[in-house]
């Protein structure tokens, strides 16, 4: 089951969760969530809800430590399809 929560607290590291990915954009950050939730990867999206400070302060994609190499794999081949 995914997690897409905001406001996650500083005892996320202690809950075994782990940022993969940060990204000025939430749509860009929802986009990415999708890709990594297809291949069942939990991802909870950490300050999508900026408001004021959209573009501003970086969103964090964070997902569980067991899954942090194969989200990083999933990330660099949606970023290699971003740019060409």
């Amino acid at each position: 089951m995914a997690v897409s929560t905001s406001g996650m607290t500083p005892d996320a590291h202690a809950m075994g969760w782990v940022e993969v990915y940060s990204v000025p954009d939430a749509n860009l950050a929802e986009i990415i969530k999708a890709h990594l939730q297809q291949d069942g990867i939990s991802c909870w999206i950490e300050g999508e809800n900026q408001a004021g400070l959209a573009g501003i302060l970086p969103i964090r994609l964070l997902v569980r430590a067991g899954d942090v190499d194969r989200a990083r794999v999933i990330i660099e081949s949606f970023d290699h399809e971003q740019s060409h």
